[in-house]
């Protein structure tokens, strides 16, 4: 018997992620895991949510990724780790590049600005206001 996939996660899962990372998602982002946790974007990964009704499809979560490949990156820009503070990776470009929240940057939403923080040079570029308009830039479908 095969076990039906979870679609969207609930409430509950990112309220959990939020405190084990110590942030706040984006209103945005969070609409977006209620209904596509665990769902990548073209060659995109989108971080899910832990979801306990579905450990297999989002064991590889927001959480693993920041305390795991994220700090593991930061370490080669340790001189100044501060500057990465305000930073939250919610998707991985695929050549060790990430996408992030910056929360000391807000768009005309109120949401923390997407950047692309490349991991060669420890740099970040604003690619977005919010989740919504970097979603639609990545994600042509309605």
């Amino acid at each position: 018997m095969s076990k039906t996939r979870v679609i969207g996660t609930t409430l509950s899962a990112i309220a959990s992620a939020e405190k084990e990372l110590n942030r706040t998602f984006p209103t945005s982002f969070s609409r977006w895991l209620l209904a596509n946790n665990g769902r990548s974007l073209g060659g995109l990964v989108v971080f899910p949510v832990f979801d306990s009704r579905d450990p297999r499809k989002t064991w590889d979560s927001i959480v693993r990724n920041y305390t795991a490949g994220w700090q593991t990156w930061l370490e080669n820009f340790s001189q100044s780790p501060e500057r990465f503070a305000p930073l939250l990776p919610f998707a991985e470009f695929g050549t060790g590049d990430y996408y992030c929240f910056d929360y000391d940057a807000q768009g005309a939403s109120g949401e923390p600005a997407v950047v692309l923080w490349d991991h060669e040079t420890g740099s970040a570029r604003r690619v977005a206001d919010d989740f919504e308009q970097w979603l639609s830039s990545v994600d042509p479908a309605p």
